[in-house]
């Protein structure tokens, strides 16, 4: 790398166009201090700093070939990278209501056979739901939520990028939450048709 310590930010990402890892490790290290900050700024968290600083020089790597070394680099690593912190959040915030959902109908505390019985439906219907999921999308989900691997570790599981397995998450939990909203809805017609009776 010490070969690219003399060269332009416009040189390094011509030669990154061209697939170059050590010009991208050159464009890394000159701003990562800086863009950890200004994430950090947002995240609040130093776990999601280095998924989002990594994130981001995954995407830079993949769109290589389309970026202009003409236009300055910097604004441009930042627009990704602010990107890369939003989709994380409403990612986030995807799942934070799907454990919702499933708080919902698992309630813990006291033990009676209602709550059992509840607890027990609830947990047969995310395992419905999660059965329902098809293709690459289960694979994920099951790599990420049942296994507990990391995005990075399924992607290397499943020999797909980081950005694949957070569309494929993405995804999953929609249909989860579709799926069990619709159940509920389902129940609650059939409920409602009963007592007309």
């Amino acid at each position: 790398m010490s070969q690219y310590v003399n060269y332009s930010e416009n040189e390094l990402v011509t030669l990154l166009g061209q697939g170059d890892t050590i010009a991208l490790s050159s464009l890394y290290y000159r701003h990562v201090k800086q863009l950890k900050y200004y994430v950090q700024r947002t995240a609040r968290s130093p776990f999601l700093v280095e998924d989002i600083v990594h994130d981001t020089f995954i995407k830079i790597w993949e769109a290589r070939g389309t970026i202009d070394p003409g236009q300055p680099f910097k604004p441009y690593l930042f627009t990704v990278a602010k990107r890369t912190l939003l989709t994380m959040l409403k990612r986030a915030q995807h799942e934070s209501g799907i454990i919702a959902e499933m708080r919902k109908y698992a309630t813990e505390g006291e033990q009676t056979t209602e709550r059992t019985i509840a607890y027990n439906e609830s947990d047969t219907l995310v395992t419905e739901a999660v059965n329902s999921l098809t293709g690459q999308s289960k694979e994920v989900f099951i790599c990420c939520r049942v296994q507990g691997l990391t995005y990075k570790q399924a992607a290397e599981e499943l020999n797909i990028t980081e950005s694949t397995v957070n569309k494929h998450m993405n995804k999953a939990l929609r249909d989860i939450r579709q799926y069990i909203t619709l159940r509920h809805a389902v129940a609650v017609l059939l409920a409602c048709a009963a007592i007309a009776k």
